[in-house]
């Protein structure tokens, strides 16, 4: 796959060093209630490009949007959501975070983002490491319930993996769909995830000189890098100037006015640069 497949619209922005692309990381999650339809669509409201969120298999196999194995941190309830039935059960809980909100499904987002009005705006799913590589299978036919052959999501949806052990699911269950490794090592990725389609990796694993190579690397073969979790402006800036093609961020409208302003603010500096020098 190349790089068109898996970060959609990145010839006006990512390799082409216009700015990175802005992806909701857990939707605006720095003001609401990470990881729901509430925050995700608020960061499709901010002008975010793209939006993350994570996955997990309830007791009655229904795909919850949470980032934990448990439900304690962020919900009203108590235990592991996979020993859990989804109806109910989760469906009657709430976010503790302000306002309250329901907790979403996976279809609950997928209805979000194939709405007309959102047809620009893609997504990264991470499955995380202690999941079974069943979630996959389950994910594939929620998937193809909306579109059996998978061409509507093979350009709106990529999958963040973190363990090799998704990479033969994912290529059996879900051909069309591009793969990102999410990780904190360079190694790592170099090592267990050359055929992945691209990169997502952490701001320290990019902030080292090896980095370099390795954006310079992965822009090579045509994969992207993307960069996770980037709340800070000086983070933003290196990003930047990294070549980086996307960042994850808590605050995408934030992010989306810092990087329009930082593109202005660095088109004027060229052109008073050229002006000194005899220029219009």
């Amino acid at each position: 796959m190349n790089m068109e497949s898996v970060i959609p619209g990145r010839c006006d922005y990512g390799m082409s060093k216009t700015r990175p692309l802005v992806v909701g990381h857990r939707g605006a999650s720095a003001k609401y209630p990470e990881n729901t339809v509430l925050s995700i669509g608020q960061a499709i409201a901010d002008g975010a490009n793209a939006i993350e969120f994570d996955i997990h298999p309830t007791l009655d196999n229904e795909l919850v949007i949470m980032h934990d194995p448990s439900l304690d941190r962020t919900t009203t309830g108590k235990g592991m959501i996979s020993d859990r039935n989804y109806f109910g059960d989760i469906e009657f809980l709430t976010t503790q975070k302000e306002p309250r909100c329901p907790i979403s499904r996976f279809q609950d987002v997928l209805d979000l983002l194939l709405k007309t009005e959102n047809s620009h705006v893609w997504a990264v799913i991470d499955i995380k490491m202690h999941n079974s590589p069943e979630i996959l299978v389950t994910l594939s036919k929620i998937l193809k319930s909306y579109n059996e052959d998978l061409s509507v999501f093979s350009k709106r949806i990529t999958l963040g993996i973190w363990h090799p052990k998704f990479i033969s699911y994912a290529k059996t269950h879900l051909p069309e769909i591009p793969i990102v490794h999410i990780g904190v090592s360079l190694e790592i990725a170099r090592d267990y995830f050359s055929d992945a389609d691209g990169y997502n990796l952490n701001y320290i694993a990019l902030s080292g000189y090896e980095a370099q190579n390795f954006i310079k690397e992965a822009h090579t073969k045509g994969k992207p890098v993307f960069v996770w979790t980037v709340n800070k402006e000086e983070h933003a800036k290196n990003c930047h100037n990294w070549g980086v093609d996307a960042i994850m961020t808590d605050k995408p409208k934030f992010f989306v006015d810092f990087y329009f302003g930082y593109r202005l603010l660095s088109s004027f500096v060229v052109k008073l640069k050229f002006r000194r020098f005899g220029g219009f």
